[in-house]
Order: C-alpha cells, then structure tokens, then sequence
C-alpha cells in the first residue's frame, strides 16, 4: 500500500456549518440531527493542508484548534483538524495537542507512544485533500465519520475517524492497532456529502 501522510485514525502515527449551542445536536429533521449537511465553513491552510472553519467550529486555539459545537457539523470539522494535528503537530507541543484534542484510552495511549518514537516538523508537501464526508454512526455522545480524501495521484480513499463528546467538546477516540481498519479506495463519491476547499 502507497504511503499515506494525511488521515489514517491510529494507524496515521503507527504508520506515520454553521454552530450553535449545545441544543444544536438535536436540530435537524423530526427523526434527529441532519446527517448529510455540509458546514458552511471557509478554508485556511495548516502545515499546507487545507482545513474548514466555521463559527464555533473550533471555538478555541489555545494550545491547539479545539472547543467545537455539538452538532454533526462541528463533528466533521473536529475530525478533519484533529487528523491534520495528529499528522503535523510538531515535536515540541504535541504532548499538549494529545491531552487537548483525543480522549482517553488505550489508542491514545498507543499513538503516544508510537509518536514519541518520531520527529515530524514542517509543512506536508504534496497533500491529501479532504473531499467529503459520510457519517456511518452517530449519537448524543458518539459519532464515526468516514472521511473522504482525494491524493495528489487522483486515488480518492475513505478512513473511518471516531469521535467523543466529552467535557463539552468533540475530542478523536482513537482505536488500538488491534482494531484500527485501512483506508479504502474510493471509485468515486456517490455515497458521500462534497465538502472540499476547491
């Protein structure tokens, strides 16, 4: 398998909307929250990667982006720039991205030690782009995500992101080695909601 530098939930150091208030995660249709919306979000670059933006989405910066809505969107937003953070997070601060952005558990206990085991530094040259999203599980205190990235081949690729909502945030549960899945390939993005920079 190719090498990838931009998503891949634990496997990624292994191996390398608008928001509102918290009643928010309940808006939508009668049957709940609105799975298929996309953010109404700007772009900006981090470490060259592009990442979406929207109000309260993150709330926070301080020591990492974080403090994201309870809402899908605010879910997708945090899964994208947690993945970017967990892939260009430097040397020297991301002891505190780790402790402001996973949550607790044996795959964050991995992927610590597994990053202590690396230097990353810099931009990423050449990046994934994320282009849609498909939620495949979602709930008042949990969501997965499968986030579609196109690379600079053309491949289109999907990895599942997991997500909790603790301490009034959307904080990345990561799985262990043990059950960390691959990336996909995608022929295309029928079954996905575009989301994308371009």
């Amino acid at each position: 398998m190719r090498s990838r530098t931009l998503v891949a939930a634990a496997g990624l150091a292994m191996a390398l909307a608008a928001c509102g208030t918290d009643d928010a995660g309940t808006e939508g249709t009668e049957d709940g929250p609105d799975l298929t919306a996309a953010p109404e979000a700007t772009w900006s670059q981090m470490a060259g990667i592009a990442v979406p933006r929207a109000e309260q989405c993150p709330d926070e910066t301080d020591p990492v982006e974080h403090g994201y809505a309870h809402t899908p969107q605010c879910a997708v937003i945090a899964a994208m720039t947690g993945q970017t953070l967990l892939a260009t997070t430097g040397d020297n601060t991301w002891p505190q991205m780790a402790s402001t952005i996973l949550a607790p558990g044996p795959g964050k206990d991995q992927w610590a030690q597994a990053r202590a085991l690396m230097s990353v530094e810099g931009r990423v040259r050449n990046p994934a782009k994320f282009v849609g999203f498909q939620f495949t599980d979602y709930s008042q205190d949990r969501a997965q995500v499968l986030l579609a990235v196109e690379w600079p081949d053309g491949t289109l690729t999907a990895q599942p992101t997991q997500l909790a909502w603790q301490t009034g945030d959307w904080k990345l549960a990561l799985p262990t080695q043990q059950t960390a899945v691959d990336a996909v390939e995608l022929d295309n993005l029928d079954d996905f909601t575009e989301f994308r920079a371009d």
